[in-house]
């Protein structure tokens, strides 16, 4: 998979960035940036396929992204084999990650944030932390680690993380493109680096779907309640 992916379909954070606050309408935030998280077989996809299906109350409309929004449409691939190639050399690895830092938040500032300022959902099937849990997927070397929890920590930060948890072998069953024990050590992963955050809401992925998309759902109208209240509490 290339880690500059990203297609689209329609349906109070601190600002990490204080001096980008001259963009248009950079005061009012209305709507929300979710991302979803998790092993491959959690059902990332599916679940934002129902909540925008069911479309939340409070938000004028929902746009749905796969690991980043791009400002030209870009070809969908599927990746049946997600580390089946080699790990990129460190150079080419470095100027890579420097490419998406700036285009992600590019991508933030022209498409993302003009749609919170609306009043719309917007979602994320997988997002750039994604790199740390699964670097081989992003062919992305060992001696890039630290340059890679570098970009992670300066990238623009959404409102929620939602983390979609299910047991090994749950996973395996729905999808079996990695071994058990990969998927295993990425869940337990996701577990470590997700705990860091504040904004992190970990989910039984383990259910059926339509439980996960309600349990999602209450999650993200609790956020957008409190926020519209002033009053942020835990998701």
């Amino acid at each position: 998979m290339d880690i500059t992916e990203g297609t689209k379909s329609e349906f109070q954070r601190n600002d990490p960035v204080p001096f980008f606050r001259f963009a248009k309408g950079w005061g009012t935030l209305r709507g929300l940036w979710v991302v979803l998280l998790g092993p491959d077989g959690a059902g990332k996809s599916a679940v934002i396929g129902g909540i925008a299906t069911v479309q939340p109350a409070g938000f004028t409309g929902c746009a749905t992204y796969h690991l980043r929004p791009t400002l030209l449409r870009r070809r969908s691939n599927t990746n049946c084999d997600p580390h089946g190639q080699s790990a990129r050399g460190t150079l080419i690895s470095v100027v890579k990650l420097v490419y998406l830092l700036v285009a992600n938040w590019l991508a933030y500032l022209v498409l993302v944030r003009p749609q919170i300022s609306q009043g719309k959902l917007s979602l994320f099937d997988r997002y750039f932390p994604d790199c740390l849990v699964d670097p081989k997927r992003y062919r992305l070397p060992v001696s890039c680690a630290r340059m890679t929890e570098l970009a992670a920590r300066l990238m623009p930060e959404p409102d929620l993380y939602v983390v979609l948890d299910a047991p090994a072998s749950v996973l395996q069953e729905r999808k079996s493109e990695v071994t058990t024990e990969e998927s295993e050590r990425q869940r337990q992963d996701y577990a470590l680096r997700m705990a860091r955050l504040p904004n992190v809401a970990v989910v039984d992925a383990a259910r059926p779907l339509t439980e996960v998309v309600e349990d999602v759902v209450e999650r993200v109208s609790k956020l957008a309640q409190a926020r519209g209240s002033g009053h942020c509490e835990g998701v």
